[in-house]
């Protein structure tokens, strides 16, 4: 018993969760932008690909945008234009 909890314990602070977290955690929302194209609305260069929405205290609400190489950022959804990737 005393393992179970010292390996739970150790994940935990380890790797941000337990063993039984998959049993008890929520799924999270898809956004419904996540996948398209995210291109800058100024310029209009490509920012990347879109993986979810969210609010930030510092910029409001935010898109979370996969950029060439893997590097995710935040950017407000003000400064950004959604483009439906093209088959």
């Amino acid at each position: 018993m005393t393992g179970l909890i010292l390996v739970n314990l150790y994940t935990y602070f380890q790797y941000g969760g337990t063993m039984f977290d998959r049993y008890f955690e929520k799924q999270e929302k898809k956004s419904p932008m996540a996948g398209k194209l995210a291109f800058d609305k100024g310029t209009k260069y490509y920012i990347g690909i879109i993986r979810g929405e969210g609010h930030t205290s510092k910029r409001g609400d935010v898109y979370y945008i996969e950029q060439a190489g893997g590097r995710l950022i935040d950017v407000s959804k003000e400064n950004v234009e959604v483009r439906d990737p093209q088959l």
